[in-house]
Parts: structure tokens; C-alpha cells; sequence
């Protein structure tokens, strides 16, 4: 009897939660001419971005097809470090990360359907005195920001009218 409640509640919720409209973020509808695309990432560098692009673009039901009609370009992408605050000993306090990504897109002609667009993301970090922790956490913050900067590229492609 205790289970069968359970089971009716979260079926319940789960028909409310889905009659709302509610989506777990980073899922978009994909207008159907956006479906199959092309990513082209420079091979004379590492990208940080592209895996991360990938995976968000499939999970949203877009195929990436190297004949298909449209081609996601990065142009260039960089992730920089900088510091913000300085003690009276000149020891950093505090680090500033900015993640830019220019990308563009094209139809099979080559015409641009968009002007060279960007995507930016920072994050601001105190410093450590565990040189470790520092980095783990440095490290942890450069994978999200990828993360975001992939949701934005995929926000602007997907806003794209062909």
C-alpha cells in the first residue's frame, strides 16, 4: 500500500512537472532546417570547446554530419588568467578567467548565414595557500566555463533563420 502511493506521487509529480512545460537546461527545440550541421574546429590547435559543443548539440537532437548543408565554424577560441588583486607583498589574492569563442556559420555555398559571432564567459578566484586545491579548482572552473561557452555557441546557432 506504502509503495503504491509512493508510485502514484511521483507519477504525479512527474505529469505536472511535464504538463508545465518544465525542461532541464541546456534543452532547446531544434527548428527542423538547424537539425543537421557540420562543426569545423581548426586542426593547427588544441580546441578546449569542441567536445563539449558536440555533446550539447547531439543531445538536443542535432546531427553532426560532415556532408550537412550548414557549417558551425570556430574561428578562434582562448582562455585567458589574469590577476585582479594584489597584497601589499605583491602576492596574488585574486585571478580573473575569461573564455571567448568566435564562431561563424555557413551555409553549403559558403555564404555566411551570420556575422562572426562571440561567446564569453569569466570567472573570478581567490587564491589558495594549497598550491593543489588552487589548481583542482582552477581546472574545475576553466570545464564549466567550456560548458557555458558551448550552451552559448549552441543558443546563437539555434536563434539562426536559414
Amino acid at each position: 500500500m506504502r509503495y503504491l502511493r509512493r508510485s502514484l506521487l511521483l507519477a504525479l509529480c512527474s505529469l505536472l512537472l511535464s504538463a508545465c512545460g518544465f525542461r532541464p537546461s541546456g534543452y532547446y527545440d531544434v527548428p527542423e532546417a538547424l537539425r543537421q550541421v557540420q562543426v569545423v574546429v581548426p586542426q593547427d590547435r588544441p580546441s578546449n570547446i569542441r567536445q563539449p559543443l558536440i555533446n550539447l548539440l547531439k543531445v538536443n537532437g542535432v546531427e553532426i554530419d560532415a556532408k550537412a548543408g550548414l557549417r558551425l565554424e570556430i574561428i578562434k577560441e582562448k582562455m585567458r588568467k589574469r590577476t585582479l588583486t594584489l597584497t601589499l607583498s605583491t602576492d596574488t589574492v585574486e585571478y580573473e578567467l575569461v573564455g571567448t569563442v568566435s564562431f561563424r556559420v555557413l551555409n553549403a555555398d559558403g555564404e555566411a548565414l551570420s556575422g562572426d559571432r562571440e561567446a564569453r564567459a569569466e570567472r573570478v578566484f581567490y587564491d589558495v595557500n594549497n598550491t593543489t586545491a588552487r589548481d583542482a579548482l582552477e581546472a574545475q572552473l576553466r570545464q564549466e566555463m567550456q560548458q557555458q561557452l558551448a550552451k552559448q555557441v549552441v543558443r546563437q546557432y539555434l536563434s539562426l533563420t536559414p
